[in-house]
């Protein structure tokens, strides 16, 4: 992370503590202060993109209970998989068959028609 601050031109204070612990791990979260002289949310991207680079590379996971939301739908599959992508589109298939729920906000799913065909 500190190098991506550098890569900006910005010094930064990285703050961490431990949220919530499971029998897989710990849940960390984050607090950083930096000197941004760019736009702001143009540098938080190229910053957290290589945050997010790092923690799967060295096995992390970007979920935690919040699932994988906007911010993170980038790294879904690396996250979870192609079988786990395949899940999840026939999952909300299943439960939003038209598409309505926060159409595309993680995982992209054609709407399928409701109607009933007669057999």
């Amino acid at each position: 992370m500190k190098d991506g601050f550098s890569a900006i031109g910005s010094k930064s204070y990285i703050m961490c503590h431990v949220s919530h612990i499971y029998p897989t791990g710990a849940s960390l979260y984050f607090t950083v202060l930096a000197n941004i002289r760019e736009e702001p949310l143009d540098a938080w991207r190229k910053i957290k993109a290589l945050t997010n680079d790092a923690i799967l590379a060295a096995g992390g996971t970007i979920s935690h209970h919040h699932a994988v939301g906007r911010d993170h739908a980038p790294w879904l599959r690396e996250e979870v998989g192609e079988t786990g992508v395949r899940i999840l589109q026939a999952i909300k298939r299943e439960l939003d068959p038209q598409g309505i729920l926060n159409p595309g906000a993680v995982i992209a799913v054609d709407p399928v028609s409701l109607s009933v065909q007669d057999s």
